[in-house]
């Protein structure tokens, strides 16, 4: 629950929920009328299948717009998977909100708002909540999948110093970047909540082999970055590129123009 989210970062590989949970949806109302769903909603002189129809397409709206912003945020921020499961649930939530409004507006006053809300927060979160676990679980599985079929490789980075002596052990996704610094490099990472540096004489160079195998790419001359630390990249108007962290702790750093389109690929 508190490891980091793995999905497809675009929008088109959040279209998946888009489309199958309002087909769930929609198919097992008509399939087995959950809840007596059909006999409550034959209401506002129209069949359950005309309410039915217009629900689903209020549901696919609110996941089309809600994953559009899911997909831009999480190119900048680190979800893990509790966050992406709250996610879930507000979905549902809003859902649910909009379903009591269509449905009191057809009932014509007949109800309070609030009591066939807390019909609709049952209708959705019961129904809703089997699509979204199947699909929760089949992402679960393909990052199990990726990890066993990944290639074995040194659970931590080691850094040494020019005389090849061991000066610094840490875990890869701690490391936010690396800086040049005459005949030192300056490595700034998380511990815990808060930003250290150490400071290792040894060569660009020297660690360049090390820590590209950790994740961690050239973006300049004089820097290594983590990918998963960025939060954007930016220009100016000199033309100069710059990616801006997202830890306010630590400054922008640059980025060179040949390296600028790996990175951005990246994020």
């Amino acid at each position: 629950m508190n490891s980091r989210l793995r999905i497809g970062k675009t929008y088109k590989s959040q279209l998946l929920y888009v489309v199958l949970i309002p087909a769930f949806f929609i198919g097992f109302c008509f399939l087995y009328n959950p809840f007596g769903m059909q006999e409550y909603y034959q209401v506002g002189g129209m069949e359950f299948g005309f309410h039915f129809v217009i629900l689903t397409t209020i549901l696919m709206a609110i996941l089309a717009l809600s994953r559009l912003v899911f997909s831009a945020l999480y190119k900048h921020i680190p979800f893990k998977w509790w966050h992406y499961i709250i996610w879930c649930f507000g979905e549902v939530f809003v859902y649910a909100f909009f379903m009591a409004l269509y449905t009191t507006l057809f009932y014509g006053g007949q109800y309070n708002y609030f009591s066939v809300l807390s019909k609709c927060f049952k209708f959705s979160y019961l129904i809703l909540i089997y699509p979204y676990l199947y699909l929760i679980l089949v992402q679960i599985i393909l990052n199990k999948d990726t990890d066993l079929n990944a290639e074995p490789a040194e659970t931590l980075v080691k850094f040494y110093d020019e005389h090849k002596r061991l000066k610094l052990t840490i875990d890869p996704s701690a490391v936010i970047c690396i800086q040049a610094d005459a005949n030192y490099v300056i490595i700034r990472y998380m511990d815990a909540d808060r930003v250290k540096e150490f400071l290792l004489r040894a060569s660009m160079k020297s660690v360049e082999h090390t820590v590209s195998q950790h994740g961690l790419v050239r973006c300049h001359r004089s820097y290594f970055v983590n990918p998963k630390y960025v939060k954007m990249l930016s220009k100016n108007r000199e033309g100069m590129i710059t990616a801006q962290l997202l830890h306010p702790e630590v400054p922008s750093i640059p980025v060179s123009k040949q390296f600028y389109k790996q990175l951005s690929e990246l994020l």
